[in-house]
């Protein structure tokens, strides 16, 4: 997908964030406190290296964290599935106290494009990430949008894919209490591939725009 659709919309009424859980570009940029690791980073592994060349990186600035897809286990899912406990994310707030949590998916990402194909019947699905990806993020999208592609649908499944993933986070009370306290942003970016520019999300608009 290229930079001629500037603005990736979506339908507001699938997710209940709390109207003050998104941070602003400007507060990633210029944030009011300079401090070592204030910002993680989920990304896709398909990512490598690149989160660490982000703008408002500097030394010591973020954490990384890459799984496939950027998958992150929610509160329920951790307690139903053995070996998706949380304890390492809530370990790593404890030690960095972040004040952001930026949740990053690509367009092309070949992982959730694996996912929406016909699963080998001798694949193992280590981490149960293609099963909580079909039970959460495709269901969403299928059930609730109307698609001319599979082109399309990807899109769509990668930037519903970044909400679901923010509403995980949130559903882990040590996170959710940040927010509500005004402690912890989270943010929700989508990077085009061909181009490296980033979409962010805005809650108001229910869109990915151009940052």
């Amino acid at each position: 997908m290229s930079l001629v659709d500037r603005k990736l919309s979506l339908r507001a009424d699938l997710h209940q964030f709390p109207p003050n859980a998104f941070g602003s570009v400007d507060s990633l940029l210029h944030p009011d406190l300079t401090r070592e690791f204030d910002t993680l980073m989920v990304t896709c592994s398909e990512l490598g290296t690149a989160p660490d060349n982000v703008s408002f990186q500097t030394p010591n600035r973020c954490v990384t964290l890459q799984h496939l897809a950027a998958s992150v286990p929610s509160r329920n899912e951790s307690k139903r599935i053995k070996g998706l406990a949380f304890d390492s994310v809530e370990a790593l707030f404890g030690k960095y106290r972040f004040r952001h949590i930026v949740v990053c998916g690509h367009l092309h990402c070949g992982v959730i494009r694996n996912w929406l194909g016909t699963p080998l019947a001798d694949l193992s699905d280590i981490g149960s990430f293609r099963s909580r990806f079909q039970t959460g993020t495709r269901e969403l999208v299928d059930q609730n949008y109307e698609t001319g592609n599979f082109d399309q649908r990807v899109t769509l499944m990668v930037r519903e894919h970044v909400l679901c993933q923010i509403d995980n986070l949130l559903s882990h009370e040590f996170i959710a209490k940040r927010v509500r306290t005004n402690e912890t942003s989270v943010h929700g970016w989508v990077v085009d591939d061909e181009t490296a520019r980033v979409f962010g999300y805005s809650h108001v608009d229910s869109a990915f725009v151009v940052i």
